[in-house]
């Protein structure tokens, strides 16, 4: 059966470094972590690389969350691609499920409104 589990969270930490730069693009890491409040909650550590010139940016990463969700303790890992063309596309790693969180499958919708950033995991178990 699938779920679905909404979670506010807050971004506290953004650290961006430029790591190369050639013929207008820039290649950078960012170091991100994250506070979950609501059906998902808990803590994350992101690691993303970025590549932007001056009409396109793009990027993947992987996203570790400590979490519970829907009262669910474990860990999983959300992959993360995007760019100005496709769009945003966040997806459950296949076997990243541990503790309570062992099996965990599915799809993450990351929203963010001005201030109000939200996470939707629609996920089986």
């Amino acid at each position: 059966m699938t779920s679905t589990a909404t979670a506010s969270f807050t971004v506290d930490k953004w650290e961006p470094q430029a790591t190369d730069e050639f013929a207008g693009n820039e290649f950078a890491r960012v170091a991100i972590a994250k506070t979950f409040t609501g059906a998902v909650e808990g803590t994350s550590d992101v690691e993303l690389l970025t590549a932007s010139n001056s009409t396109s940016r793009a990027y993947v990463g992987f996203e570790r969350l400590e979490v519970s969700v829907d009262g669910r303790k474990g860990s999983f890992v959300l992959h993360h691609t995007a760019d100005e063309e496709a769009g945003m596309a966040v997806k459950i790693l296949t076997g990243s499920g541990t503790g309570e969180l062992t099996g965990i499958a599915g799809t993450a919708l990351i929203e963010v409104d001005g201030d109000d950033h939200r996470l939707t995991l629609t996920y089986t178990l």
